[in-house]
């Protein structure tokens, strides 16, 4: 039996229940599948896999690709969003699972994944840092689930993310863009929670839409996360219309006449050591790994 997770804060889940509203967004399936691209690269082969933040399941579908004989475990904070992975209504991935392994999806906090300590090997999370007021915290929770030698991979947004939104017209508005943390900043932060060999790194994806509702909309489609690092954004109709005639004004001066807002993806890769970090001189090494160098020695 697993044991049972804490709840996930109440205005985390209905802040991530309003993403199943409607279809996955563009961004959010791209990034997925960027980082999928970077699986084959792993040389690990997990019995069981985490998906943290799994939203809709479309990560599932591409874990189940690359792992067919693994074991999946969706991990979903809003009940709505748990719904649509389990039932496969937002991507259809239930009907195109194959291989003899298993995928469930659980309702459970990011910071608690529902497995025993060290019990997984892989831990993927697809834009989920984010809806984590604290990323140590949740850095050092996906440590304790994963197993010595286990791999992390997850992408999330980086500072660059909506910059022509920090124009100081926008800021009058109330609705400048989120500060998002540095990709180095996270390799440290990586560190300092107990993995090992962090490989941070980014790609600058600029989006365009043919008008500024479009692009709005769009934004709203990715959610925002409600703790108290979130910006309050716009309070008004009023306010609103300006932002559109702004973003519109802004358009028609480039010479694509279109919307272009940019989104740094970063992509984080770490490990988690077979020993614990020395600690006033003394470091921790399991009987499994004494007892398997033991057995490679040469004998003599």
């Amino acid at each position: 039996m697993f044991p049972m997770p804490p709840p996930a804060s109440a205005s985390v889940r209905h802040a991530r229940d309003r993403l199943a509203r409607g279809a996955v967004p563009f961004l959010w399936s791209e990034a997925a599948r960027r980082m999928a691209e970077r699986l084959p690269l792993l040389r690990l082969q997990p019995e069981l896999a985490l998906d943290v933040g799994c939203a809709w399941g479309d990560g599932l579908a591409l874990l189940r690709a690359q792992y067919p004989q693994a074991r999946l475990i969706g991990v979903e904070p809003a009940p709505r969003l748990a719904g649509l992975a389990r039932r496969g209504q937002g991507v259809g991935w239930l009907r195109r699972l194959r291989g003899g392994g298993s995928t469930e999806v659980v309702q459970a906090d990011l910071q608690a994944p529902p497995v025993p300590q060290g019990a997984a090997q892989l831990l993927w999370s697809n834009l989920a840092l984010g809806w984590a007021p604290e990323p140590g915290a949740l850095f050092a929770a996906w440590n304790r689930a994963l197993r010595p030698d286990g791999v992390l991979m997850f992408t999330t947004f980086g500072p660059d993310t909506l910059r022509e939104l920090r124009d100081p017209e926008v800021a009058a508005l109330g609705a400048e863009a989120a500060q998002w943390p540095d990709m180095h900043d996270l390799g440290d932060l990586l560190v300092e929670q107990g993995f090992a060999s962090p490989v941070m790194d980014m790609e600058l994806l600029r989006l365009r839409w043919p008008d500024a509702e479009a692009a709005l909309r769009e934004l709203a489609q990715l959610g925002r996360a409600p703790h108290t690092a979130a910006r309050q954004g716009l309070r008004t109709p009023r306010s609103w219309r300006r932002l559109l005639d702004w973003l519109q004004a802004r358009a028609a001066s480039s010479a694509h006449g279109q919307v272009e807002l940019s989104f740094e993806l970063v992509y984080g890769h770490a490990f988690k050591p077979a020993t614990s970090r020395a600690e006033a001189g003394v470091a921790s090494i399991g009987l499994e790994q004494i007892g398997g160098r033991a057995r490679s020695r040469p004998p003599g």
